[in-house]
């Protein structure tokens, strides 16, 4: 796992909430203690670091919605392509005329290359939000969605 600019800032709202909260135990140890106001405010703005920090890390390596929901989108219409494919290439398997055959052969092939083509757009679509995912999968190969 590579550190990211999103793992530093999480860790940085992490540390500065730490950092407020040991501010906060040696202000309560000096010679004149801070106020009870002093104190609250510092207590919550440790509280509101932490926070921050933690929401920063639960965000981390999570797919954004709307790519995922174009990824299944362009998916679908795969399935789509592919059943019509599959229909042509059996209507062709009960034709007997060659000149038909061969027609429907180059409908299919055209079919076939839609659906190439949408399934490496959906890699790419992947790509763009989870590359490590796709990285993993692919043995490190950058250009997993291209021939």
């Amino acid at each position: 796992m590579r550190i990211t600019s999103e793992h530093l800032m999480a860790g940085g709202l992490v540390l500065a909430g730490l950092g407020v909260t040991v501010y906060l135990g040696v202000l309560s140890g000096a010679d004149q203690q801070p106020s009870q106001a002093t104190s609250a405010l510092l207590v919550v703005l440790a509280g509101i670091f932490q926070f921050a920090g933690a929401a920063k890390f639960n965000k981390i390596g999570k797919a954004d919605p709307g790519l995922a929901r174009a990824a299944v989108r362009r998916l679908i219409r795969m399935i789509r392509r592919a059943n019509e494919a599959r229909l042509i290439a059996e209507a062709a398997y009960e034709n007997s005329d060659a000149a038909e055959i061969r027609k429907a052969m180059g409908r299919v092939s055209v079919e076939l290359s839609y659906v190439e083509e949408g399934l490496t757009e959906a890699v790419d679509d992947w790509n763009e939000f989870h590359k490590d995912a796709l990285r993993k999968l692919t043995g490190g190969r950058e250009d997993a969605g291209s021939n």
